[in-house]
């Protein structure tokens, strides 16, 4: 399967620093405690020019660790210059990054880590179990909502406010969250922002004409209002894509927005149910009592219970509701005419 890719057109020097690393690489395996060895950063990627660093991360027996961190460790770690050349020398702790849950930037960082040295096999196992699953489409859930509030609740306040640079300012971070969305949306690992926009033009699905587009999304024109408008139009569009993409390949049959797919998920299961008690509800939500919109006005919390009201439910109105929660309680409400 096709990943993600380096596309710059500026000469690509790797075979120069991989010659580099080769020469080094005995000097690394040789250092006390040493269990594995991995390249990462751009050279894993197959990319590097003369502002890049070899990445270097050693993986070493707890002891080695203990002596290292306490101590002067026998080789420079840190962006350190080793034979004329720049690297960037990492050290870990092999039995604890066994032991601990990889964040999302580290998940993506190791899924093109090349391995260099691994004499017992430790981080090809160590890999293929941290690595073993895509990242869920449930991911995009949380991305997708920080967009949509960024590029519509911010962005709306500072049109109407008229501060131009602050209004571009949130519209950066919606389209940050946008395209590490469009990431997952391929169950892809999301990238560090220093590459996020460079990746996102190699990924298997895009949005039709991503380019000119992303652009466009990324565009503070001549800094007037208008500027403002025409870029939250281009966000809001590209918004509306991926969600449907998203919903229409993993979730055929959600009837609201990704956004909304846990809101949605809870309701319904309030209203099936009719009556839930706290821990159960716990167990099969994750969460504690509801204390905000869709839930607050249609159920009472009794002996630890969570009872639905359905005359609240079937009569409360789109007035006493954020528009936002209101969908979420007529898309159940369909369902369960439907039903």
């Amino acid at each position: 399967m096709s990943r993600p890719y380096v596309q710059v057109e500026s000469e690509n020097t790797i075979a120069t620093l991989r010659h580099h690393l080769e020469k080094m690489l005995p000097e690394f395996e040789a250092l006390p405690g040493v269990v594995g060895l991995t390249l990462n950063g751009g050279l894993s990627r197959g990319y590097a020019d003369h502002l890049s660093e070899i990445d270097i991360t050693i993986y070493l027996t707890s002891e080695a660790f203990r002596d290292w961190k306490l101590g002067k460790p026998p080789i420079a770690v840190g962006i350190t210059k080793l034979a004329g050349q720049l690297y960037d020398v990492k050290y870990v702790d092999f039995t604890a990054e066994e032991a601990r849950d990889w964040d999302d930037t580290e998940l993506w960082d190791v899924s093109y880590a090349e391995i260099l040295f691994d004499p017992e096999d430790l981080l090809h196992s160590l890999f293929a179990e941290k690595l073993a699953e895509r990242p869920e489409p449930d991911k995009a859930e949380n991305l997708l909502m920080s967009c949509w509030w960024y590029f519509r609740l911010a962005g709306d306040i500072w049109i109407h406010r008229g501060d131009v640079l602050q209004g571009h300012h949130v519209f950066n971070q919606a389209v940050t969250a946008l395209v590490q969305a469009l990431f997952v949306a391929n169950r892809e690992y999301v990238p560090h922002e220093k590459w996020l926009l460079h990746l996102s033009r190699s990924l298997r699905w895009m949005p039709e004409n991503w380019e000119d587009r992303l652009q466009a999304a990324m565009s503070t024109g001549d800094l007037t209002i208008e500027s403002l408008k025409s870029r939250q139009v281009v966000i809001a569009n590209l918004w509306k894509e991926i969600d449907r993409y998203i919903v229409e390949n993993y979730y055929p049959h959600l009837p609201v927005h990704m956004m909304q797919k846990t809101s949605y998920e809870k309701l319904k299961l309030l209203a099936k149910e009719g009556s839930i008690s706290k821990d159960e509800w716990q167990v099969r939500t994750g969460s504690g009592v509801p204390g905000g919109d869709p839930f607050y006005p249609i159920f009472k919390f009794e002996d630890d219970q969570l009872i639905f009201d359905p005359q609240a439910f079937r009569t409360i109105d789109e007035d006493a509701m954020y528009e936002w929660h209101y969908e979420v309680l007529r898309a159940v409400r369909r369902d369960l005419q439907e039903g």
